[in-house]
């Protein structure tokens, strides 16, 4: 896609899809609800809610449908298929691992699955079982082999999501790369780097070895693997204050994994709250979409913690930056 295209129609659109989005005021009133069950009453009077479920544990199947419907609509306004699967290639591996996991446990791994990838459930469950790659062209079959074979080697299930981790990660920025869009390849550099970030401050608090880090750092990134080496090994918050990410990891690190993970997705949000501006490029199209994931999430965690009796104002310091 042309760095010069723009696209009137699709941004129009999407400023009509705005609209829809949750406010914060209205994930605040389902951080409130007396119990889950309120919080799902408020939910079914959004779009979520086209979705009915018979169990309030089921509220997943509403926001993975209710994606799928957006990734969809969202698919239609902009002419290029690599435009969207940049954002849904996460979706594929995660898929994938699950499908890992269940030929290796013998467990029925169906609920675990999520909708919204680039390639079907049914055609990825087949090809998979088949070892037809040819059908699957964006899974790397060389990063499938390596995690199966790790895992019979060493009988642990981590090199099964860092080695699909990392396989993701260079699919996205390969594929972010040949799309030409600066927005979209600075998005997937900063969703490589704050990913970094997170598993090294993981790392450093849970005192894994070098070599676990090492192993879980995944490409596109800007910052180099030998930086967050030298952190791990010496300071971190004093090593990474030297980085554009200084202020971000001086504020938060020292606040615990679960504060700066939710900086981290603020932060994004930030860098994605910038397209609000663009009139006539795809950038809005881009930022709908990832507006729309932060949502859900935001969605999952308020639904969780209600199902948990977690209290409302923790629930409030979980929930991420809107968009709207």
């Amino acid at each position: 896609m042309a760095k010069n295209k723009i696209y009137p129609f699709a941004v129009a659109s999407i400023r009509s899809m705005e609209n829809k989005l949750l406010t914060k005021q209205k994930l605040m009133q389902m951080a409130d609800a007396k119990d889950a069950a309120e919080a799902l009453r408020i939910l079914c009077e959004t779009d979520y809610g086209k979705t009915e479920i018979d169990d309030i544990h089921d509220f997943e199947k509403m926001i993975q449908n209710h994606l799928e419907e957006e990734y969809q609509a969202v698919g239609k306004l902009i002419p290029s298929e690599t435009f969207m699967d940049i954002f849904k290639f996460k979706n594929d591996y995660h898929n994938i691992k699950v499908l890992i996991k269940e030929e290796i446990s013998k467990v029925n791994g169906k609920k675990y699955l999520t909708k919204g990838g680039t390639i079907p459930l049914d055609v990825l469950q087949k090809n998979f079982r088949d070892r037809n790659y040819m059908e699957l062209p964006n899974i790397k079959p060389e990063a499938v082999q390596e995690a199966t074979d790790m895992y019979a080697k060493t009988k642990n299930a981590r090199y099964i999501d860092t080695i699909l981790d990392r396989a993701c990660f260079q699919v996205m920025s390969d594929s972010a790369h040949k799309l030409g869009n600066d927005y979209v390849s600075r998005y997937v550099s900063k969703l490589a780097d704050v990913t970094n970030l997170k598993t090294l401050l993981r790392c450093w608090r849970l005192e894994r070895s070098e070599d676990e880090l090492e192993e879980s750092i995944v490409p596109g990134g800007e910052l180099p693997a030998e930086l967050l080496v030298r952190a791990f090994k010496n300071d971190v918050i004093q090593v990474m204050k030297e980085t554009s990410y200084g202020t971000l990891c001086d504020t938060y690190m020292p606040q615990g994994f679960t504060v700066f993970e939710k900086a981290c997705d603020d932060y994004l949000m930030g860098y994605v709250k910038d397209a609000k501006y663009k009139t006539l490029t795809p950038e809005p199209v881009a930022a709908y979409i990832l507006a729309k994931e932060t949502e859900a999430k935001c969605v999952r965690i308020i639904m969780t913690c209600k199902l948990q009796d977690i209290d409302a104002e923790t629930i409030k310091e979980r929930v991420r930056e809107a968009y709207v």
